[in-house]
């Protein structure tokens, strides 16, 4: 059997290849979990029965059953009584988000990787299809700064409902981004939003 024989050097550089090869292979830690920014873990398939099989995790207090906890709310926006109806996050939760025209609701900071994709949630706005409920995408710098906000979406009203897969990225994640917030804002007067259990898709831990 005819051995490949390498000079020194040559042994050395290879070596020094195969390591960062090895380092890159593997996973990244999220950017802020060591700084006390929420990372949700992907573990649920909350809207598998909506045909949709990705895993979600469940944003920091996104039931709303710890009140608004972590959540910046303004213009009447509060956790009331009740439920989305089909209790996808727990039987027992009991509490959702009410969005007045003229509100917003902005959620805790998440960590968020090159890869993350979307959130979902629950929402109804009675008025019908009529009512409009905004999604945009905060991005945040490692210092807090706003480092770039996107309109990510929108959502029609109606009776309790899953949202669309609303996309994260806005087409670009902004340079030095590491942490992003969620802000919901009714889009128009029509009617009063109840929104409730909100998931992201954040890809970071597969």
């Amino acid at each position: 059997m005819t051995r490949l024989m390498l000079p020194l050097r040559g042994r050395a550089v290879l070596a020094a290849t195969l390591m960062t090869a090895t380092l890159l292979a593997l996973p990244a830690p999220p950017a802020q979990a060591a700084l006390g920014i929420a990372c949700p873990t992907p573990a649920s398939r909350a809207f598998a029965p909506w045909g949709d099989d990705a895993y979600y995790g469940f944003v920091p207090n996104g039931g709303f059953e710890n009140g608004a906890t972590g959540w910046t709310l303004t213009g009447g926006a509060r956790v009331v009584a009740g439920n989305e109806s089909f209790s996808v996050h727990a039987a027992g939760d009991q509490s959702s988000l009410s969005l007045p025209a003229g509100s917003s609701a902005t959620s805790p900071r998440m960590c968020i990787g090159l890869l993350s994709m979307k959130m979902r949630f629950f929402a109804r706005n009675t008025a019908g299809s009529a009512a409009r409920l905004n999604v945009k995408v905060l991005y945040d710098g490692g210092l807090g700064q706003l480092l770039g906000l996107a309109d990510a979406g929108t959502v029609s009203g109606g009776q309790w409902h899953p949202s669309p897969a609303i996309g994260m990225l806005g087409g670009t994640l902004p340079l030095f981004t590491q942490d992003v917030r969620i802000r919901l804002t009714p889009a128009n007067a029509t009617g009063s939003w109840t929104v409730d259990d909100v998931y992201v898709d954040p890809l970071m831990h597969r």
